[in-house]
């Protein structure tokens, strides 16, 4: 076993050195990895809808999902895109919406809420979406998770199945979520936990503006964005959402209006002129097949 772990250490310097090789990192945990060896543990990897557009960030996970309370799976997935919030990757088996799943990954102190110290951060996340890669061969998926912390809720332990719902932000930037009677089913379109600085205008009928302010999203698809805003806005309100970055410029309503425990409104927005040029973010979830 300490062999075992001497040799993860070694992969994770040489990760950290060189973007250039892609390493695997694997926690010392075995509650969670239990025996993965080192040949399941890929040190190139390949997209799996092919070579275009296909963009790696040289980041691994372990996704760990319970499928029951005696039945469980684990793999090692290629990161997509994370944030401070959440994070996309593959993985080959799909994943339900609205359940938890454990990740492990080597990721960066500064996107980190706690354990900055630490060689892995161990999170919990809860699944928003999972498409399945349009042309791969095997079957590959591309998943989303929303961060909720180191620590499943009590409610998981006793049923891994139980499905949750987003309720809001906490102080540390995690998501908090509460249980859920139903089934999820996913989005129509996939929203990315990518912060984009815009400009929010506020317009009148005529689509005249009536002032605005500079703002970030929180996280974006081609039809819509929860975007931080201090505006005095409501449920059915018209906003302009302008991207100078991305050269957009959309008429959007307002559908949904909540303070989190930080104490920031957030708005959601769903677009109605136009969609956004989601394939200017340059990732790889574009070649997902349609639901």
């Amino acid at each position: 076993m300490y062999g075992f772990i001497s040799n993860l250490s070694i992969i994770y310097s040489r990760w950290k050195e060189s973007n250039k090789t892609r390493q695997v990192t694997i926690l010392r945990n075995v509650d969670f990895i239990d025996k993965l060896s080192v040949a399941e543990m890929p040190s190139q990897a390949e997209s799996p809808a092919g070579d275009a557009g296909f963009v790696s960030m040289s980041l691994y996970t372990v996704v760990k999902v319970k499928e029951s309370v005696d039945i469980s799976w684990k793999e090692v997935a290629d990161v997509v895109s994370v944030s401070s919030s959440g994070a996309g990757f593959y993985v080959k088996q799909q994943c339900s919406v609205g359940h938890l799943v454990s990740l492990m990954l080597p990721l960066e102190p500064h996107l980190r809420s706690y354990d900055h110290e630490k060689e892995i951060y161990k999170v919990w996340g809860l699944v928003q979406h999972c498409h399945k890669l349009a042309g791969s061969e095997p079957e590959n998926y591309h998943v989303g998770v929303a961060f909720i912390g180191k620590h499943a809720p009590e409610s998981y332990r006793v049923d891994p199945t139980q499905s949750y719902r987003i309720s809001g932000m906490g102080e540390n930037g995690l998501w908090n979520i509460v249980e859920s009677e139903n089934d999820f089913k996913s989005r129509r379109d996939v929203r990315f936990f990518k912060t984009i600085d815009l400009y929010l205008a506020m317009v009148d009928g005529g689509k005249a503006s009536l002032g605005g302010e500079r703002t970030v999203t929180e996280n974006i698809s081609k039809s819509g964005a929860a975007v931080i805003s201090s505006l005095d806005l409501n449920v059915g309100d018209r906003v302009k959402f302008i991207s100078e970055e991305y050269d957009f410029s959309g008429l959007a309503v307002v559908c949904n209006r909540q303070i989190g425990e930080d104490q920031r409104t957030r708005l959601h927005l769903k677009f109605v002129e136009n969609y956004f040029p989601i394939e200017s973010l340059n990732l790889p979830v574009l070649y997902v097949a349609k639901d």
